[in-house]
């Protein structure tokens, strides 16, 4: 089950390679598509944790992510492209990112300040574009579905090593037609210090929330300073409900007064005052850049992730490097074939199924007996035919109804070269089948000479060629 998984096991069409994190809910591993046209191509796999694949909640809830990631195709959103399910162990594949989540870069650069503010606005305007095209998502029957993703965070944000923006994680998005239902009074879902007013206590949400909970990462990003913390949550839900909200330019004086109109307009606790959509939010800041004439680059993004971060994804594409060629190797092919590397040992008897007597795990072991018992069973041929030539060449043929068949002469040489091939039949086979070097095809010799029989292999020795052909 998944708290078994290990390098090299398949889940369906992907190999998984290396762990990269664990949450609530699931394991990720960075893999590689095992077969197909993309052969090769690495994704993210995140699969959910045996502890509650049983919990029928937990589980729609995973599918319900699954499903709704596949219908979102937008450049700012990270892409799923399956939700399977492997022997009882459910994952997503997704698309895999490589670089760091913004969570990780504002800690980081939070003493140095380092996000320039167009850099932030101009990421914060492309998450903004992706919310919009989730909340725009309808369903087969045209209606908007209502989908709220309700965990807009800096975790939830990756920035790839090209400078590209994606928001990842629907797990506890809000959407008509979800299996599970994850609204359960007293029950809330998303990080308490990102969430809104209405999210916080417990009340209906629709998409100004997300433009609120993205309002607070802008806030964070351009003021340097965390804008909900308490000492614990109870105080962290009671700062998002009623705590004043600082104006910018409290903070730092130099902060521009229309980026703050536009921060402070994202924040208000009323709804009808926010954003009415992700979109206009979008608008207003794309507006603000050119205003002010900046057009912050994917590139510049990308150069600032490299000075921060460089030396730590070179360090796991490396890892990553090392795990495919150790994968490649026939000495993991050897072990993976064993037994105890086998995938359906970690799964309960009840879901394993039987393998296949040809299965390539049980062919190594096979192979040095399997060439002894293929040897010896064709000289026992050969010895068989060479006896029913002898007797017909000795006796001539026996008479049966009809005509007579005419006897055949052969010279003596001849009669004699077989008599010697029979006397030479094998008396026994050892465990992995003697066999002798006249067995071989080669002329007969003559009544004088006489070969001698080589030793036969014994099975250490096939499989000592065996493990040098590796």
């Amino acid at each position: 089950m998944t708290d078994e998984l290990r390098q090299g096991m398949k889940l369906g069409n992907y190999e998984l390679l290396v762990p990269i994190g664990r949450g609530g809910m699931a394991t990720v591993w960075v893999a590689r598509i095992a077969e197909g046209p993309e052969r090769g191509s690495r994704v993210a796999v995140k699969v959910m944790l045996a502890a509650l694949a049983g919990d029928p909640e937990f589980l729609k809830m995973f599918v319900d992510e699954g499903r709704l990631g596949r219908r979102i195709r937008h450049p700012n959103v990270a892409r799923v492209h399956d939700v399977l399910d492997h022997f009882g162990t459910p994952y997503i594949a997704m698309e895999w990112i490589e670089g760091e989540s913004l969570h990780a870069l504002l800690t980081e650069t939070a003493r140095r300040r380092l996000i320039a503010p167009e850099m932030a606005v101009s990421l914060v305007a492309k998450v903004a574009a992706g919310l919009e095209l989730a909340h725009e998502l309808k369903g087969e029957d045209g209606a908007l579905l209502g989908v709220v993703h309700r965990d807009v965070s800096p975790h939830n944000i990756l920035i790839g090593v090209d400078g590209a923006v994606k928001l990842v994680d629907f797990g506890v998005a809000k959407a008509r037609g979800r299996l599970a239902e994850v609204t359960s009074a007293g029950q809330l879902k998303g990080k308490f210090g990102y969430m809104s007013p209405e999210q916080a206590t417990d009340r209906p949400v629709d998409r100004r929330s997300d433009t609120f909970s993205l309002g607070i990462v802008l806030f964070e990003l351009t003021t340097g300073k965390r804008l909900f913390r308490g000492r614990n949550d109870a105080e962290t839900l009671r700062l998002v409900t009623s705590a004043q909200i600082p104006r910018p330019t409290s903070i730092a004086s130099a902060y521009p007064k229309r980026l703050e109109r536009i921060v402070l307009k994202a924040l208000e606790r009323d709804p009808v005052r926010r954003f009415q959509s992700a979109a206009l939010f979008q608008h207003e800041l794309e507006s603000y850049l050119e205003r002010i004439g900046a057009s912050a680059q994917d590139a510049e993004l990308a150069d600032l992730l490299e000075q921060v971060f460089g030396d730590r994804i070179r360090q796991r594409r490396a890892q990553l490097d090392a795990a495919e060629v150790g994968l490649d190797s026939p000495r993991f092919a050897v072990a993976s074939s064993r037994p105890a590397a086998n995938p359906l040992d970690l799964l309960p008897e009840s879901s394993r199924t039987p393998l296949n007597s040809s299965s390539e795990i049980e062919a190594p072991a096979r192979g040095a007996l399997g060439f002894a018992i293929a040897f010896g069973t064709a000289a026992l041929v050969l010895a068989a035919g060479l006896s029913l030539v002898l007797r017909w060449f000795s006796f001539g043929t026996t008479e049966t109804p009809g005509p007579a068949l005419a006897r055949v002469s052969l010279p003596e040489p001849a009669i004699e070269a077989a008599r010697w091939r029979l006397a030479q039949k094998p008396h026994s086979s050892s465990a992995a089948g003697d066999s002798c070097a006249n067995l071989s095809p080669q002329a007969p010799p003559g009544p004088s000479a006489r070969p001698a029989c080589q030793p036969a292999h014994t099975q250490a020795q096939d499989g000592a060629k065996v493990r040098g052909l590796r």
